[in-house]
């Protein structure tokens, strides 16, 4: 058995639960650390996968709506968009200036 295929036992091992990566190191002879850091990884190609998926399935979804449905959902994405770059320009503003927009303007101290 080859390095790539303890490895891929090793992950595979460890997502089925019942084993520590500990015990899986010394069982394939690799470091516990290496099995920890390979299942993260795995655990995010998973959810990309998923991801992937899921946003073919909303996209297919969209093809059945109506046209004006599918124009309002691009302006509020570019509105959500919008307001995402409008916080990190404040933001930006606040840490080179030194000030706070966001305070109220309202409030005077007496």
């Amino acid at each position: 058995m080859n390095q790539r295929e303890r490895k891929s036992l090793a992950i595979k091992e460890y997502l089925a639960g019942g084993s520590t990566s500990a015990k899986l190191g010394l069982k394939y002879g690799f470091g516990n650390s290496s099995i920890s850091r390979w299942v993260v990884e795995e655990k995010k190609k998973q959810e990309n996968w998923e991801l992937r998926a899921a946003s073919l399935q909303a996209l297919n979804e969209r093809a059945g709506m109506p046209t004006d449905i599918k124009e309002l959902q691009e302006e509020l994405r570019i509105a959500r968009l919008n307001i995402c770059l409008l916080e990190a320009m404040i933001d930006i503003s606040d840490e080179q200036f030194g000030t706070d927009i966001r305070k109220k303007a309202g409030t005077r101290p007496s």
